[in-house]
Order: structure tokens, then C-alpha cells, then sequence
């Protein structure tokens, strides 16, 4: 008998047939990869430069913030001259920061007709505010003596059981001298009151007020850099069912 070779069996299923390339591709040689890895590294250092680039920006910026600037001396005739921060002398510096922080004259007006607002518009639903608002407007000395003199007389009871309303009219306000530590001011005021229950007049005056403020530095709680450390008024009373007679003109100090 001829000899007969036996065949491997054949896995179960069928024949033994490889796995095709499905997608056609070839497995990536090891280049791509390192490029690939080089090419992010790259990213991360630009990343790190562009922040880089925009602190520096912030610092710059910063930096030309707190630059003082320069300054412009303007003569008596209205002509102006530059000249540098770097060039100033020291003594030049100094008067003008102190000038920074003194008041113009807007400044004292604005001030001092709120405070006549607050501290002589009697109006007895809100004058308790408006009083505790005049006091914060005063030297500390002053609002001492003041609060004592409010509490001796029962102020603010009296206004709340008066039942009336005041509205002020300025007719005068000048600044009659100025310091480097303080202004005196002089103010002619009319000051109406009525009922609050009909509105019927009560009452009309003239008052005429002087006033020293001191000038302090500007801060949150006093951002007009002043405050009153005296006060001195008197009354000129009118007829409230007539027109105020015209106020007479009050000479100047030379």
C-alpha cells in the first residue's frame, strides 16, 4: 500500500485565511511620531512666550500709569511753557502737589451750599439727617460744641414738634480770604418756612452767615479736602406775606 500523508486539520470553521488590511494602510514609522512629539513641544513654547509677551505688555502699561506727568507753567499773560517732570526742581514739585490737593473755588462753593442746605433747611420729617450730615462736615471742636448745644436746647425735638419745612435761597456767597490752611467765606441767605400740613406761610428771614473752613487733605470721608471750624449767623426778620426787600450791596475788604 502507497503511504498516505495526513494533512493538518484545519481550524474549526473552515479554512485558515488571514485578516485583510481593511483600511489599506501601513503601520507609522517611528519619524512621524518623533516629529510629531517635536511639533508639540513647539506649541507649548509659544504658548509660554505669547504669556510671556502679554505680562510684559501689563508691566509696561503699569509702569507709564504711575508716571507723573509732566508739567505746563502758564504766565500771567496766558502764555504756556513745558517743561519736563525730569527738569523740575524739587521746591516746583512740591508746590504743585500741595496745589493739587487745595480746593478751587467751585470746590468751596459746592461745599459750603451743602452744608447750609444740611444745617439750616429745617425740615421736621428728615432734619435728624440732615443735621447728623452738617456735623460730618464740621472740624471736630466745632461739632462738639455744636452737638452739646442740640442736646442742652432739645434741637431736634423742637423741629420734629414744629411741624414746618424750610427752603433756602442763596442771594450772596464770596470768599472774602484765603490761606494755605483755611478760607473765610461770607453768605446772605433767604430762608422760607411753612407748614407742612397746608403749606401756609410762617415765617421769612434773611440770614447772613460767615463761615471759616479749614482745608485738610482729601480723603473718602472728605473728598472736597474742607471742613467748617467756625460759624456765625444773624437773622433779619421779614414779612412772609410780602416780597423780600432787595438786598442791600455789602462793601469788599480792600
Amino acid at each position: 500500500m502507497s503511504a498516505v500523508r495526513e494533512r493538518p486539520p484545519h481550524p474549526a470553521g473552515g479554512r485558515n485565511v488571514g485578516l485583510a488590511n481593511v483600511a489599506g494602510t501601513r503601520a507609522s514609522p517611528p519619524a512621524i511620531w518623533a516629529a510629531m512629539a517635536r511639533q508639540g513641544q513647539w506649541k507649548s513654547w509659544a504658548l509660554v512666550l505669547a504669556f510671556a509677551l502679554c505680562l510684559l505688555q501689563l508691566l509696561v502699561m503699569l509702569r507709564l500709569a504711575r508716571r507723573e506727568p509732566d508739567i505746563v507753567l502758564i504766565s500771567p499773560d496766558g502764555k504756556s511753557t513745558y517743561l519736563p517732570r525730569s527738569l523740575a526742581s524739587e521746591a516746583l514739585l512740591r508746590f504743585l502737589d500741595e496745589q493739587r490737593q487745595r480746593p478751587g473755588d467751585i470746590t468751596v462753593v459746592h461745599f459750603t451750599r451743602t452744608f447750609l442746605q444740611h444745617f439750616l433747611a429745617i425740615n421736621s420729617t428728615s432734619y435728624e439727617a440732615s443735621f447728623h450730615e452738617a456735623l460730618g462736615m464740621l472740624t471736630p471742636a466745632l461739632r462738639e460744641r455744636l452737638v452739646r448745644e442740640a442736646e442742652a436746647s432739645k434741637l431736634l425735638e423742637q423741629v420734629r414738634a414744629s411741624g414746618t419745612r424750610a427752603e433756602l435761597e442763596f442771594e450772596q456767597l464770596d470768599i472774602l480770604e484765603r490761606s494755605e490752611q483755611a478760607l473765610q467765606l461770607r453768605g446772605v441767605l433767604l430762608r422760607r418756612t411753612e407748614a407742612l400740613a397746608d403749606g401756609a406761610p410762617v415765617g421769612l428771614e434773611r440770614l447772613h452767615v460767615e463761615l471759616v473752613e479749614s482745608i485738610v487733605p482729601r480723603t473718602a470721608a472728605h473728598p472736597d479736602g474742607l471742613l467748617v471750624g467756625h460759624l456765625s449767623s444773624r437773622a433779619e426778620k421779614l414779612d412772609p406775606h410780602a416780597p423780600p426787600p432787595a438786598l442791600e450791596p455789602t462793601p469788599r475788604a480792600p
